[in-house]
């Protein structure tokens, strides 16, 4: 689905822009509001995206929604840009679900 529908104008619109869900400790500690811009980081490239809040996100984690392609994205990225291709020490299975990054203030994600 998301290489049928990532190019389409009317569903791009309906995402909005790009966004990492912080639990509500976490957007207070790092004195962020909802709409933020913030900029996830680490040794193998960074996002840039704007701040919601949620209590989805548990606390210490964020939450980042995959499926946006990259050339349609602030950066030219998505959230794969963050992920080392390294397999798990479990079963040599991927590590695409549990990245770690820093979190930096940024430029508006649009």
């Amino acid at each position: 689905m998301n290489s049928s529908y990532g190019n389409d104008t009317t569903i791009r619109k309906r995402l909005g822009s790009p966004t990492v869900a912080l639990h509500p400790t976490d957007a207070a500690r790092n004195n962020l509001s909802e709409g933020d811009a913030v900029i996830l980081s680490n040794e193998n490239g960074r996002l840039p995206l704007s701040v919601t809040i949620s209590d989805a996100a548990q606390p210490g984690m964020g939450i980042v929604h995959k499926g946006r392609w990259p050339g349609s994205s602030p950066g030219d990225a998505n959230i794969n840009v963050l992920v080392s291709g390294r397999k798990s020490d479990i079963g040599e299975s991927t590590t695409v679900h549990g990245v770690e990054v820093d979190l930096l203030r940024g430029e508006p994600a649009v």
